[in-house]
């Protein structure tokens, strides 16, 4: 590994944008989760509290802003706080929750309803397969053996979409893959190869400030003067960051080897047309793969070790604990992206396919929000008033940090006033409930007097 970073521009919000190469984002060792690591079902909102009651002068709840009983809670004494009001942890998890937990009615199979991964045992022939497959954010694909299969009550055998109100279906091939270990291997490997380039394709045209903050993330793990912990923590944001992207866009078959199907037999009403798509029950297993073996354990561990370091609250780890926070956050927004998406392509009458599972992610943005504004020390460092003197007493930044946190402050001032090309006012975002928007959760960062948003 070399000793140096690699040639950047000092200016990460220059027109040309951050230097984004495979040099600055070494493949690392990836993580083996558990394979008895599943995601443990959040419970009921009853008895629930935000984080913020558990942690002195925080002065709100996350989770019920409006609620007497939790403002009563915000003025005790800590060790009285959340008696009757205690929060499960997993609510930080929804922050970074998958976003494929099947619509009723739109299941691929109920093989794995538990989230354990099984090997399915009934083929219908002897003939293994390799097949090619991508979701489209980088030039490579991950290779996996498959086999035709006896189907079972449950497996759907065709992919469907809505156009113009009507519901159109084909039927696919019944293929599924043999070796779910293996599929776990090629995932892992290409994920911990492909992060930077998948990042570009996704931040590709999008505002400035996301992609100078995900540049300087990226630094920051080949930084030789950044803690281990630091490093390991963001690339593990990022590696699960990546993860839960592939699990919102539609994987297709490339190469080759199609199973039969031909690049026609999805209409022009698709949109998947010209593409080979995957048997559902493959896609199912996909599924399985990246959310309960690959995602599940990266996302404990890193929101584990996110807490260690905001409760230490030390000064070096505060840089750290920015990006992190604006990557999560800009998750949130990612996956209301894809919940509204997906509910459109359904033709389902809500603008959310999963009204629970949206109101869980805000929940987890709410919390994540109290973490860092409580880490401010009541300290605005993004704020045209915030001295050199107050960063200084919050972060112990390097010139390069500090030069990042001063343009980013001017950045965040046009934002402010509206005067972005194309944009909203972030006020006009908030105003509107525009949930899908990129900034509308990564702008509540930089509020001084930050009180958490309501969910839908």
């Amino acid at each position: 590994m070399p000793s140096t970073l690699p040639p950047v521009s000092p200016n990460l919000f220059a027109s040309d944008g951050p230097i984004l190469t495979q040099q600055m984002f070494p493949n690392y060792p990836v993580l083996q989760p558990d394979r008895s690591m599943t995601i443990q079902p959040s419970t009921s909102r009853e008895g629930m509290s935000s984080y913020s009651c558990t942690v002195p002068g925080i002065r709100f709840c996350s989770i019920k802003p409006e609620a007497a009983s939790c403002k009563e809670r915000a003025f005790q004494k800590p060790a009285r706080q959340g008696k009757d009001c205690r929060n499960k942890k997993d609510r930080e998890l929804h922050s970074l929750q998958d976003a494929t937990d099947t619509m009723k009615g739109h299941e691929w199979t109920r093989r794995w309803v538990e989230g354990v991964p099984d090997d399915i045992s009934h083929w219908a022939s002897t003939e293994t397969r390799k097949v090619r497959v991508t979701e489209g954010y980088t030039k490579d694909a991950v290779e996996l053996r498959v086999r035709q299969f006896v189907p079972q009550d449950g497996d759907s055998l065709e992919r469907s979409w809505v156009h113009d109100g009507v519901k159109k279906r084909v039927i696919i091939p019944a293929y599924a893959i043999v070796n779910l270990e293996e599929a776990k291997s090629a995932y892992s490997s290409y994920i911990s190869c492909s992060f930077v380039e998948c990042c570009k394709k996704i931040l590709f045209g999008k505002d400035k400030l996301l992609w100078a903050t995900y540049g300087a993330a990226l630094r920051v793990t080949r930084d030789p003067m950044a803690g281990d912990k630091e490093k390991e923590l963001l690339k593990k944001a990022l590696q699960l960051w990546m993860a839960v992207r592939m699990t919102t866009k539609s994987t297709v078959i490339v190469g080759e080897e199609t199973l039969g199907m031909t690049p026609d037999i999805m209409d022009d009403t698709s949109p998947l047309r010209g593409k080979i798509p995957l048997p559902p029950v493959m896609g199912a297993q996909i599924e399985l793969v990246l959310i309960h073996q690959i995602q599940s354990n990266l996302r404990r561990e890193m929101l584990e070790n996110l807490q260690t370091i905001t409760q230490a609250n030390k000064q070096g780890t505060w840089f750290t604990t920015y990006l992190i926070t604006f990557i999560l956050l800009h998750n949130v927004a990612l996956l209301c992206q894809h919940d509204a998406s997906y509910a459109r392509k359904h033709g389902m009458k809500s603008r959310f396919a999963r009204e629970d599972m949206v109101r869980e992610y805000q929940l987890g943005a709410n919390i994540l929000l109290a973490y860092f504004h409580y880490c401010n020390k009541g300290i605005h460092p993004f704020s045209t008033e915030c001295k050199e003197q107050d960063l200084t007493t919050l972060a112990a930044l390097n010139e390069q940090r500090a030069q990042f946190i001063r343009q980013t402050k001017a950045h965040i001032e046009k934002h402010r006033r509206g005067v972005i090309k194309g944009g909203k006012s972030w006020q006009k975002i908030r105003d509107s409930h525009d949930y899908e928007n990129d900034f509308y959760y990564i702008s509540q960062l930089f509020e001084e007097n930050w009180m958490p948003q309501p969910t839908i």
